[in-house]
């Protein structure tokens, strides 16, 4: 009995870093484009979010084929990466509206390309006479898209206001991605080379200490028998057992728990899974269920026993009360 294998994520995070910065300067591009081209607010509001949950999909998919485990350190190559798909695709940004607000070129989905990306290149490694911060103050000084007003004029969208569209705009473009990126894909057992499917059992226990961990993780299950579910509102923890391919497997998985809204046991944060065994999994089940769930049938029984009594109590009585009448009953004399 052992706690399982730790899957290696140095190799995959690094994937994970160059797949996600890539993709994600090509989907800006995209993006970008959209923008500038959509007179509707609502449009571009609706375009944030989709660029979001693309990013956040991109991410799972990653994670999921890369077999990357390490949620934290997933967090922290995601972040390191949107920094420079954000600074990619703002420097982008300034360079299509410069085209169209100076050069009054219209800009498509099919304008040179390579002229963008060589423009772009210039402008973030290049000798450019306004550096990134000066670029943004100079859009939102001058704005570059305006609001109709009810009397036929438009307001230009300037300042305090226009920035705070631009952190809306920021925060729904990230917020999805970052959300995955601490969020596990799945539980992946080295030992298998597969991911698995958990399924946990319906008991709440208070929340297991590191020695009784330990021991959990040196296969005793007396531990897991012996503790106590978990009193209102205190920490809790939950076990589950993995899944291959629909056949169970020689492995369970602690977590952080909880119950949800309706009552079901839900997990959180993954703990440790253990290599307990087929025998050891069966035992535990059946002991669990013999202390927390006891049959029904024995407490019947128990039920049963003073009812069959008083029955032949009864029974006993009735045929007392028809031998006495019998015994009462008055002779007729013939005169």
């Amino acid at each position: 009995m052992k706690e399982a294998k730790r899957n290696s994520n140095v190799v995959s995070l690094i994937v994970l870093f160059m797949a996600f910065t890539l993709i994600g300067i090509v989907l800006s591009y995209f993006y970008i484009i959209f923008q500038v081209n959509s007179l509707s607010i609502w449009a571009n509001v609706i375009a944030n979010f989709v660029i979001g949950l693309v990013l956040a999909a991109l991410v799972w998919v990653i994670k999921r084929f890369m077999k990357i485990t390490n949620d934290i350190m997933s967090l922290v190559v995601v972040i390191l990466s949107l920094v420079i798909v954000l600074y990619v695709m703002w420097q982008m940004w300034f360079v299509i509206v410069a085209q169209i607000v100076f050069l009054h070129r219209e800009i498509t989905m099919f304008s040179d390309v390579g002229q963008i990306i060589t423009s772009t290149r210039e402008s973030i490694f290049g000798e450019s006479y306004r550096t990134f911060i000066e670029s943004l103050r100079f859009m939102n000084e001058r704005g570059t898209w305006s609001l109709a007003l009810g009397d036929g004029t438009a307001n230009q969208v300037t300042g305090i206001m226009l920035s705070a569209v631009w952190v809306a705009e920021t925060v729904l473009i990230i917020a999805f991605p970052i959300i995955i990126a601490h969020t596990s894909v799945g539980l992946y057992l080295a030992e298998r080379g597969a991911w698995v499917k958990e399924k946990l059992m319906n008991y709440g226990f208070s929340a297991f200490d590191d020695e009784e961990l330990d021991m959990i993780a040196s296969g005793d299950i007396d531990v897991i028998l012996q503790k106590p579910l978990e009193a209102q509102g205190e920490a809790m923890n939950a076990i589950a057992v993995c899944y291959h391919r629909g056949d169970p497997t020689e492995f369970i998985a602690i977590y952080k728990a909880g119950w949800d809204g309706d009552g079901t046991l839900s997990k959180g944060r993954h703990i440790m899974t253990v290599e307990l065994g087929i025998d050891k999994i069966d035992a535990l089940d059946a002991g669990l269920q013999a202390i927390h769930y006891p049959a029904p049938k024995a407490q019947t029984e128990k039920n049963d026993e003073p009812t069959n009594n008083v029955n032949e109590e009864a029974e006993a009585s009735d045929n007392v009360a028809e031998a006495e009448k019998e015994e009462t009953v008055t002779p007729v004399i013939d005169e």
